[in-house]
């Protein structure tokens, strides 16, 4: 797995919520940098696990070193900030400034459809471009969807399109005859909403779609650089997901979006699988076969068997449809919860030993 990771530079792991992305995130970061890997940890984790679990302190946007393990950062993300540093190193000052005190902005930032896949991305785009990393891995926001993801970047431009800042741009730029004509339609047609209104709403709007065309160009190419960066051969998804049908179902239809996209998923780990304690009882005491208390543990621990001997069929067929050309990793679901470096130590250890040979 070692030789596996150093092939690449940019790893973005994803998955819906709740499966274990950030904690998985982690222990790849660590088995990375005790292999001699330059690498930073990137998540969006308002919850702080990864704060938690590698023991630092809250930064956000900051990348923070590791303790105890030499060569790792890692940062937490504030897609409001990483937005606002994305302006400020876009416009000049003025520009900027107008965006921040409008109303309109101050609301959408935040809450735009894709803004927070979009600061991610570009903080992603940003650290890979830098010489101080081997490797960036990415702990993605959670998504029902892979397109949700993927589509981010084009869903942010496509709100920078002339279409629609033109509608309600008022550029003092040169134009021609019709873009002028729809230019006073539309002076013509949100001063008669501001007049109904009475509110300086349709005021704030023009404002927001005035100063973000000037941000036009930038997002263009930001967005056409991410999406280099994402199918460079050097780039590979993870999907990590659980052991439910419904969770299975769900890896092979992202499997069937990033194909779409012409995207690599390198590898799939299915998390919290079996518990530790399940793997086998091992060599019985024959002075239990007698004691009743033991009797009654051994059908429970049968009857749990079968469970996951039911789940190990659906499991194979799952296999089947992701492909041999991908590693399936099944980690068990640990004693106790995985917080703290000695931990994800531990959980790294177990991600290198499953780890398939040769591929």
């Amino acid at each position: 797995m070692i030789e596996w990771l150093k092939k690449h530079r940019v790893l973005i792991c994803a998955g819906t919520g709740g499966v274990g992305k950030t904690t998985v995130s982690a222990s790849l970061g660590i088995l990375a940098a005790r292999n001699g890997l330059r690498t930073l940890v990137l998540t969006i984790d308002p919850a702080l696990r990864l704060a938690q679990a590698l023991g630092i302190e809250q930064k956000a946007g900051e990348a923070v070193q590791v303790p105890g393990v030499p060569g790792l950062q890692a940062a937490m993300m504030d897609p409001r900030r990483e937005f606002d540093e994305f302006v400020l190193g876009s416009v000049d000052n003025a520009v900027a400034k107008g965006l921040f005190e409008n109303r309109l902005y101050q609301q959408l930032v935040s809450n735009l459809n894709g803004s927070q896949e979009f600061t991610s991305l570009l903080r992603l785009l940003n650290a890979a471009k830098s010489k101080e990393y081997d490797l960036v891995i990415l702990d993605t926001p959670p998504m029902q969807n892979a397109v949700d993801f993927l589509k981010a970047p084009e869903r942010i431009y496509a709100l920078f399109q002339d279409s629609v800042i033109g509608w309600f741009s008022t550029s003092g730029e040169k134009q021609g005859w019709i873009k002028r004509t729809i230019s006073r339609g539309s002076r013509i047609v949100t001063g008669a909403l501001e007049n109904a209104t009475g509110s300086v709403f349709i005021h704030e709007l023009k404002d927001f779609f005035t100063h973000i065309a000037f941000l036009q160009k930038k997002v263009a190419a930001v967005s056409a650089e991410v999406g280099e960066l994402l199918h460079a051969p050097g780039t590979g998804f993870i999907l990590v997901t659980g052991f439910d049908e419904t969770k299975l179902k769900e890896a092979v239809e992202f499997q069937s979006d990033l194909a779409g996209e012409n995207l690599n998923l390198r590898a799939v780990i299915v998390n919290r699988w079996f518990p530790e304690w399940g793997a086998g009882i091992g060599a019985l005491n024959p002075a239990w076969a007698g004691d009743p208390d033991f009797a009654k543990l051994k059908v429970f621990y049968d009857r749990f068997s079968g469970f996951f001997e039911h789940r190990q069929g659906i499991f194979e067929q799952f296999e089947a449809q992701i492909g041999r050309g991908v590693p399936v990793l099944k980690l068990p679901d640990f004693n106790n919860n995985v917080l703290g470096i000695e931990d994800l130590d531990k959980m790294s250890e177990v991600l290198k030993q499953r780890w398939e040979p040769g591929k």
